[in-house]
């Protein structure tokens, strides 16, 4: 087993919160997030993007509160960033950690997941993928 496999089977989601995610928020950006979907969108699949979708749209709404924001833009920031627990790289595993961000920071702020954040979503998710993949959310 190399040092890569060592670490991916290593990886412990729990690493993954608030302050850890905060770490990244200055590697978020609109045009950054906008560029890693162009260019992954088909390989980290309908569903992951899906919810990024949901995370960035709630980054817009105004009554939004400050940490709630730092914590969305963290994990969009994990997302970009080229370095991370696990490299995006590696086939399959690459973005596993990604996936534990962002879905941690949705829970964290569902409250804030509207009729107008999915439907923003899902025409998002229509214009890469096609009007099929939008019957595969929720």
């Amino acid at each position: 087993m190399n040092d890569k496999e060592h670490d991916d089977k290593n990886f412990d989601s729990s690493q993954i919160n608030d302050n850890e995610l905060q770490k990244y928020e200055e590697a978020y950006s609109e045009h950054g997030l906008k560029e890693k979907l162009r260019k992954y969108a088909k390989i980290i699949g309908v569903g992951a993007v899906y919810k990024v979708l949901q995370l960035w749209y709630v980054l817009q709404k105004p009554d939004v509160p400050l940490a709630q924001k730092a914590l969305i833009t963290g994990a969009i920031g994990y997302l970009i960033a080229p370095l991370d627990f696990i490299p995006d790289l590696t086939p399959v595993l690459g973005y596993s950690d990604d996936f534990v961000a962002i879905t941690y920071a949705l829970i964290q702020v569902q409250g804030y997941v509207d009729a107008e954040v999915k439907d923003k979503s899902r025409h998002f998710i229509e214009d890469i993928f096609g009007t099929d993949a939008v019957s595969e959310l929720d």
